[in-house]
């Protein structure tokens, strides 16, 4: 594992990396898949750049799925679960980690997040798109308003 890469993470003071090559060509400080979900947003329909690599903080299932939908087969991150392991294996992405954990927590850590939930029973990265943007859309009406 080129633990340099996770190195960046730290260096750049941010949670997502994605490297075309060796050139840095998004970063981002958010958490959960928001980082992943703004860059397919950057490219307003356009096809993504061939050779992506992601270095991000934490790989779940729902992150991993969405990195196959952008074509992204070499990720690299300090936690990964169980199940973003077991579909890395299955879509032939190189997935590099220095811990597995057997699910990805909520915020509340009380049980397993919301959007992993939403991609339990999928392969399909367009199919995980679609639900994790229906969860996303359902924990934002709970969410109070301001």
């Amino acid at each position: 594992m080129d633990l340099a890469k996770l190195q960046l993470l730290k260096d750049h003071e941010k949670s997502c990396l994605i490297f075309q090559g060796d050139v840095l060509i998004y970063s981002a400080n958010f958490i959960g898949v928001k980082p992943l979900l703004q860059f397919m947003e950057t490219l307003n329909g356009v096809h993504p750049p061939k050779d992506l690599i992601l270095v991000d903080k934490v790989i779940g299932k729902a992150a991993l799925l969405l990195a196959v939908y952008l074509g992204i087969r070499e990720i690299y991150t300090p936690v990964t679960s169980e199940a973003a392991l077991e579909a890395a294996t299955f879509h032939q992405v190189n997935l590099y980690s220095e811990t597995r954990v057997p699910y990805i927590l909520n915020r509340t850590q009380d049980g397993l997040c919301p959007l992993e939930q939403s991609v339990v029973k999928t392969m399909d990265p367009k199919e995980a798109l679609l639900n994790i943007k229906a969860a996303i859309k359902i924990l934002m009406a709970k969410k109070p308003s301001s």
